[in-house]
């Protein structure tokens, strides 16, 4: 064991047991027993790894400043900082995952979020929030109280002259559950990154998968209902994830209120109520399409009602999602049933995309354009509705030479495509290169 300037040690005041209860990077936590008062607890100390004594000091102290039911209390410590002690758990997430349910996922969530924020406002920020980590502890109004542990990673304000543990490009965090930009530089991360790290816990818990780095995990089936949520804390792009813990309570308070609202029944609310004047619900649309992207009805049927102003708005500020969304839209025209829609309505969906590709062009984001534009053309083909055609037809023929050569591309190998728009054979194009290809 690690021992520092004054250190005591922890055999001097607990008897301890010869097995581990946990063993991670810095340290090991062990089950002691007070010899003055009998009083069971877990001992953690430092392992004989650099680094090991300054980050269980560092433990110590934040631990120390955050009195909240939430979060890990420490009962004793060394004052060398070797070793401290802390009340003994039943459990963590982990070993206890199998026996509980979402309504216990809805009391974790809620419980960690607290501690974050009363952390955050202090300027910590956990940075190894993981299923190992969130303890669980008796509770008279509910199964269990659980409580965040294991801060020897925290990331806090610089202060005087102490030296920072963490180094660019140093590994941080629990593999998985780690926010991506912890892993590029744990020293310039904030809030968000608890919220990412938190989120991916609500992922692992409802999938039962262990989340891979820099892959989207979402729950489905009986859990659809909070894809939403899950992908508004895990985005990669910051941007677009939930900053504060405040947010993520927000946006947590619509989990189990959309649980039994089919998802086209709320699609056709938001389009109705964004067509009214509320654009607040052109987000929520958005979002609702991406976490229901096997529905064709959502898709066709009202994500392509929304307004042309608002879709080119929507794909400058966000042209991956819009993208990608785009790409759904005209592979549910080629691949799902119309059933009863009727026929002229098809122009609406194929608008939908069209103006997606040509925003995306304005944006200068012509390879998004080109990936968009293969489905396009497909679907637009698979439909021969004319007056369609038409205008994709002016659009292609007024193209410069960059956005041109790059939408010739999106035709490569597929003749049929080709000679649907070489009709009539009279029109010719600015971009040369997309001239050649269409001319027989």
């Amino acid at each position: 064991m690690v021992t520092g300037e004054g250190a005591i040690p922890p055999q001097e005041r607990y008897r301890l047991d010869p097995r581990h209860i946990g063993r991670g990077g810095f340290a090991e936590v062990l089950k002691a027993t007070r010899r003055d008062n009998g009083e069971v607890v877990a001992l953690k100390r430092a392992r004989r790894v650099p680094q090991a004594e300054a980050r269980l000091r560092r433990e110590i102290e934040v631990q120390r400043s955050l009195p909240h039911p939430n979060i890990m209390p420490i009962y004793d410590a060394d004052p060398g900082f070797s070793w401290f002690t802390m009340p003994l758990a039943v459990g963590n997430l982990q070993n206890l995952r199998d026996e509980l349910d979402e309504e216990d996922l809805a009391s974790i969530l809620l419980h960690v979020a607290d501690a974050l924020e009363v952390a955050h406002g202090q300027g910590y920020v956990h940075r190894d929030i993981s299923p190992g980590n969130i303890l669980a502890f008796p509770s008279s109004g509910s199964r269990y109280r659980w409580v965040v542990a294991d801060w020897g990673l925290v990331h806090r304000p610089p202060r005087g002259s102490s030296a920072p543990l963490t180094r660019v490009g140093e590994t941080m965090g629990t593999e998985g559950f780690a926010a991506p930009e912890i892993w590029r530089d744990g020293t310039a991360v904030t809030e968000a990154a608890d919220v990412y790290s938190l989120g991916r816990v609500a992922a692992w818990f409802l999938t039962g998968e262990r989340p891979a780095s820099g892959e989207m995990l979402l729950p489905g089936g009986q859990y659809q209902h909070w894809r939403g949520f899950i992908r508004a804390c895990t985005e990669t792009n910051l941007s677009e994830r939930l900053g504060t813990m405040r947010q993520l309570r927000d946006r947590f308070q619509g989990v189990f209120a959309l649980k039994d609202e089919p998802a086209a029944k709320r699609a056709r609310r938001l389009i109705e109520e964004l067509l009214l004047g509320d654009k607040a619900q052109l987000g929520a649309l958005i979002s609702l399409a991406e976490d229901h992207e096997d529905d064709a009805a959502v898709y066709i049927d009202h994500l392509a009602r929304v307004p042309t102003v608002d879709i080119r708005a929507w794909t400058t500020s966000t042209p991956d999602q819009a993208a990608r969304l785009a790409v759904h839209m005209a592979r549910h025209l080629r691949g799902s049933p119309w059933e009863d829609r009727d026929a002229q309505y098809v122009g609406t969906p194929l608008a939908f995309v069209h103006t997606v590709i040509q925003a995306l062009l304005e944006a200068a984001e012509s390879g998004l354009a080109e990936d968009v534009a293969e489905d396009f053309f497909k679907a637009e083909t698979h439909w021969r509705y004319e007056p369609q055609r038409l205008r994709t037809v002016e659009w292609l023929a007024d193209l410069d030479e960059d956005d041109g050569t790059a939408l010739a591309r999106a035709f490569a190998g597929r003749e049929d495509v080709l000679d649907y728009y070489r009709q009539p054979s009279t029109w010719t194009c600015r971009c040369r290169t997309l001239g050649r290809l269409l001319r027989r």
